[in-house]
């Protein structure tokens, strides 16, 4: 009998072992699943401004449901609900950077070929008749919360122009060591600023009006565009040797890589879906789920048109719109090829 109850017992192990191993193996099959699913974004609509030559980076109100549309020779607005173009903003012929403070209700851009900021109202779209002064080339442009001050990064003056939000009275000028390309804020204090020319992150006190960290960007190359995580302290790099880098931004400690593709152009965070977005101009978006502080993973390349130049995310809907500069073909009558000469730019929106 009790060689009976051995072997009765040995099947009974058998039997939970093999249980065991299929629920493990389904568990496993389901996370290699999830591992490889894509993002769900797709496109969902194209809206297209014609005279627009691409010049600077675009920015959302989510309140208004507004995309404002950097142009060359005008700030654009676009009509988020119905796809269409509002209007301009006057005085801001040479456009690169624009910025906006709801809190305020005012709008700023930087004007690369006057040297000037340009304050307008968010509501009624209307300028205000000071035109702050900067320096050479203002071209990257922030509002942080923290200090209630905009400030524009200009290039060929290597510096910061602080300008006092509420009445657009000047607050300093920052010497930044190098040339400013991008900068993003945190809202609460500090402005980014990637130095390409040097390779590191100057980091701006926006209340001191002084640079207090410069941080190499190594092992990232060449980085060209940032996007920031305030609530988990992280700077996101898009590198021109194909990597996006991670930094620690109280520390300036590089936390994780990971390869993204070629040529990132420029990159947006959205909080609400803790996804980091990597447009490139030769047409590809990488979509980056942030699993932790620390850990990314690439969900999927979307295929785009080449020539992204700028690209911006929604909040409140988690869409993104990239601007493209659209393409003539070959044998286009000269019709064509005249409007082509003027610009002509497309705003692709994408959403899951």
């Amino acid at each position: 009998m009790s060689g009976a109850r051995a072997s009765i017992e040995a099947a009974r192990w058998h039997r939970a072992c093999c249980l065991v191993l299929l629920v493990g193996a389904v568990a496993s099959a389901g996370r290699a699943h999830a591992t490889t699913s894509g993002s769900g974004y797709q496109l969902v609509d194209t809206i297209r401004l014609r005279g627009c030559e691409p010049s600077g980076q675009l920015a959302v109100d989510a309140t208004t449901r507004r995309l404002f549309v950097p142009c060359s020779t005008r700030l654009t607005v676009v009509d988020l609900e119905h796809g269409r173009q509002l209007g301009d903003v006057a005085e801001t012929r040479g456009v690169r950077g624009v910025a906006l403070a709801p809190t305020l209700g005012r709008g700023f851009t930087s004007n690369g070929s006057a040297n000037t900021v340009t304050i307008f109202g968010l509501q009624g779209l209307k300028t205000a008749s000071d035109h702050p002064e900067t320096g050479d080339k203002p071209a990257a442009l922030v509002y942080d919360r923290g200090s209630a001050r905009v400030f524009t990064m200009n290039v060929d003056s290597d510096n910061a122009t602080a300008i006092t939000a509420a009445d657009g009275g000047p607050a300093g000028t920052v010497p930044l060591g190098g040339r400013p390309e991008t900068a993003v804020t945190d809202g609460a204090g500090r402005v980014y600023v990637d130095l390409r020319d040097r390779n590191e992150i100057a980091v701006l006190d926006t209340r001191l009006l002084r640079v207090v960290r410069r941080w190499p960007v190594a092992p990232c190359r060449g980085s060209v565009s940032l996007a920031i995580d305030p609530s988990h302290a992280r700077l996101f790099l898009g590198c021109r040797n194909g990597t996006l880098a991670t930094m620690d931004t109280a520390s300036g400690r590089v936390v994780a890589t990971l390869a993204i593709g070629h040529g990132v152009d420029v990159m947006r965070y959205d909080a609400g879906s803790s996804l980091v977005f990597a447009a490139s101009g030769n047409g590809t978006l990488g979509v980056v789920q942030q699993e932790s502080p620390d850990a990314y993973r690439l969900v999927e390349t979307i295929g785009t048109p080449p020539g992204v130049r700028a690209m911006e995310v929604d909040p409140s809907t988690h869409r993104l719109y990239l601007a493209v500069r659209e393409q003539t073909h070959r044998d286009a009558d000269k019709r064509d090829r005249a409007a082509a000469a003027t610009g002509s730019l497309a705003i692709l929106v994408y959403a899951r």
